[in-house]
């Protein structure tokens, strides 16, 4: 999935390709009239400024957003930060000035689909994601975080323990002492048919430990690993699209020509 038209903001004109994260077939359309901008109060202050300019401007935004397909039609509330972009263009009658503002959310719900997400993939799993889905425009270590705890739940619907029993101890019921088995474990555990899913999701854990220990350092783009990662193992595991891949490569293979 192009994960390009998220990243971008959008004017009063202008929305990218965002998908509905409902029907996930129509694009979000921007519902002009329900368009909220205020100035913030610092923003507001630097106009007495001698050396103002309307780039200083800083907005908070809320809008709502509908879905474009008739059969949906769906709203998707959001909101954010605005700025005031100044840029000079030429035409026919030469170089003008104009300014335009740039509306970049942090917010939407219904959370916008940042990936693809197989039918058959777990409820527990699919929950996760949306979650980190809702941070994403916000808090990236977080949303990173997220997507951690995405495979633990991948793990757990793939039948890998969680706990191991410690001999020895017993617990206040008289059982064996159960012992936390860590994530990094977790996906060693996995069976042989998931090795190459294995450095995926490693992959994932490693970028999530970084959202959980050090998420100020976190980024979008770390984000989009992440889901391009869990993309790839999940359509892996529940559409055995790789599978369907090697089934054509060798059908072509053996006939040295098209597979019919």
């Amino acid at each position: 999935m192009d994960r390009t038209p998220y990243q971008l903001p959008f004017t009063i004109d202008r929305v990218p390709a965002w998908r509905c994260p409902v029907c996930l077939t129509g694009h979000l359309t921007l519902d002009k009239k329900s368009l909220v901008i205020r100035e913030t109060a610092a923003s507001l202050k630097e106009r007495d400024h001698e050396a103002w300019e309307p780039d200083w401007i800083r907005s908070v935004f809320a809008c709502v957003f509908q879905c474009s397909n008739e059969n949906c039609r769906e709203p998707a509330a959001c909101s954010g930060v605005a700025r005031v972009e100044h840029f000079e263009y030429e035409d026919e009658g030469g170089w003008f000035q104009s300014t335009e503002e740039l509306l970049t959310p942090h917010y939407f719900y219904p959370p916008l689909v940042l990936m693809d997400i197989p039918k058959k993939c777990p409820e527990t799993v699919a929950d996760y994601l949306y979650d980190s889905f809702a941070l994403f425009f916000v808090d990236a270590g977080a949303a990173l975080n997220c997507a951690r705890t995405a495979v633990e739940a991948l793990l757990t619907a793939l039948g890998v323990k969680r706990f191991t029993i410690v001999r020895g101890r017993q617990s206040a019921n008289g059982k064996g002492a159960k012992r936390s088995i860590n994530l990094h474990q977790r996906i060693q555990l996995l069976p042989s048919k998931y090795q190459e899913q294995k450095d995926l999701l490693l992959a994932v854990k490693w970028l999530g430990n970084a959202g959980s220990h050090d998420g100020g350092t976190a980024t979008t783009a770390d984000l989009r690993v992440a889901y391009d990662l869990l993309e790839h193992v999940l359509a892996e595991i529940y559409e055995g699209k790789g599978k369907k891949l090697k089934a054509v490569a060798l059908k072509v293979n053996r006939r040295k020509g098209p597979a019919k």
